[in-house]
Formats: structure tokens, C-alpha cells, sequence
């Protein structure tokens, strides 16, 4: 997997003249190793298109004053809880401010619901999920509510994420969508993936950030194991 992914950035790189960079699996998750040796955590939730797309409703003010993050995750198998913090991640992200504030309900390792409250008034509420059959493709929703405005990654009312391109034959329904004209061919996470290192590369001061980012999802972790248990909010 990672082979494929850095002949990509390779071919990124020598496109665009960015420094050099190699992906690799750390036990967290994918990071970027450096010449240097030094490691930087990525993510690529915070590349992806539709979410870039709503960064920009937010911060050009198409929306006027945001309150409320409100988000769904579900997949078959993974971790909630884990899950659960990287979607918090990309609430802060969204929100430009740091979460101050976790309380959380889980159900085992099938489900886990959140609310969140950020240094800037905003809150979060998340619902993760893991027991979709088995072979299910991943199905979430990130909404944004406004005083003046809603913003979402779906089209309203729709429940299930919609493909480009739908194909029936005798031997069932093929669905296509393909997210990125320059690394046509890759599986749409890894391609995210690439994207995340190529944006490091090509922006260092990236770096630091993503890595107190990866440093605060395992305290949204933590908090939320210690908010179930003990039945209470906890501040971080």
C-alpha cells in the first residue's frame, strides 16, 4: 500500500518541485518520515475536498455565526472511540478553536456518542458507529448549523453517500466516483492520504500543527473512555 501511495507523491513531487518525503504506516495511523528522520502524523480528512470546501463557507462567512457541529460517522468494524476523536479533530479544525469540554456515552465497541464544547462557544455533537454488516462501504454526514445558515458535505435528505457513476449488469451494480484527476487510480482514502503528505511537503509549518493535532485526538481518546466511566464531562 504504501509503495503505490509514494510513487504517487513521487510523481507530485516532481510535478510541482516539493521537497522529498516518504509515507509510511506508524502505529497511529500514516505519517510522513522526513530526510531528516523526523516523523509528522497525517491527516487526510483535513485535505479532503468536501471538507476543505466547508473550511471556506466558514471562514468567508457564507455562514454567519456558527453554533453547532453536528456529525455521524458509522462503518463496519474499527473503533469507536477512535473514531470518534478523529472527528472531533476535524470539528476543531472547522471551528478554529481548541475542544474545552467532552462528555460522551459509549456502547461497548458499537457505538459512541458525543458532545463536545469549544473554547469559542461552538459545540459539537458526534455519533459514531461499527457494526455495519460486514463489506459495507463507510457512511457519514458532517452538518454545520448557523445562526444564519446550514452547510453540509450530503445533499439534503440524502441518507447514503451518492457516486458518480452507477453501472447495472448481470452481475450487479459497479459504482464509481473518482476524487482527484491527478492520482486517478489510487482507492479514495489513499489518495487523501497522499494529499496530506504532498500539503506537508509543500508547507512545512503544516508539521507542528498535524502533530499537536494527532497529540490532542489521543486526549480526546482518553477523555472519552474517562467521561463514560465516570458518567460526567471532562475538561480538558
Amino acid at each position: 500500500m504504501s509503495e503505490k501511495m509514494n510513487q504517487a507523491l513521487a510523481f507530485l513531487r516532481e510535478k510541482y518541485g516539493c521537497p522529498a518525503g516518504e509515507i509510511v504506516n506508524g502505529n497511529a495511523g500514516p505519517e510522513l518520515v522526513l530526510p531528516d528522520g523526523k516523523k509528522i502524523r497525517l491527516l487526510p480528512w483535513r485535505v479532503e475536498r468536501r471538507f476543505v470546501e466547508l473550511k471556506k463557507i466558514i471562514d468567508g462567512k457564507t455562514l454567519e455565526d456558527v453554533s453547532t457541529f453536528r456529525f455521524a460517522s458509522f462503518s463496519a468494524g474499527g473503533d469507536p472511540v477512535k473514531t470518534a476523536a478523529r472527528e472531533l479533530d476535524l470539528a476543531a479544525y472547522l471551528a478554529d478553536s481548541p475542544i474545552r469540554r467532552i462528555f460522551a456515552v459509549r456502547s461497548g465497541d458499537a457505538a459512541c456518542n458525543i458532545l463536545a464544547r469549544f473554547a469559542n462557544g461552538m459545540s459539537a455533537s458526534v455519533e459514531c458507529g461499527s457494526k455495519l454488516p460486514a463489506g459495507a462501504d463507510p457512511m457519514d454526514r458532517h452538518e454545520i448549523i448557523a445562526r444564519r445558515g446550514v452547510a453540509s458535505d450530503r445533499t439534503v435528505d440524502t441518507q447514503v453517500p451518492q457516486s458518480s457513476i452507477y453501472e447495472w449488469t448481470d452481475k450487479g451494480l459497479t459504482t464509481f466516483t473518482d476524487v482527484d484527476t491527478e492520482l486517478f487510480g489510487l482507492p479514495n482514502d489513499q489518495i487523501w492520504i497522499v494529499r496530506a503528505a504532498f500539503a506537508v511537503l509543500m508547507k512545512a509549518e503544516l508539521g507542528p500543527v498535524w502533530n499537536q493535532a494527532a497529540a490532542d485526538m489521543e486526549k480526546y481518546a482518553a477523555a472519552i473512555v474517562k467521561s463514560d466511566a465516570d458518567n460526567k464531562p471532562v475538561t480538558l
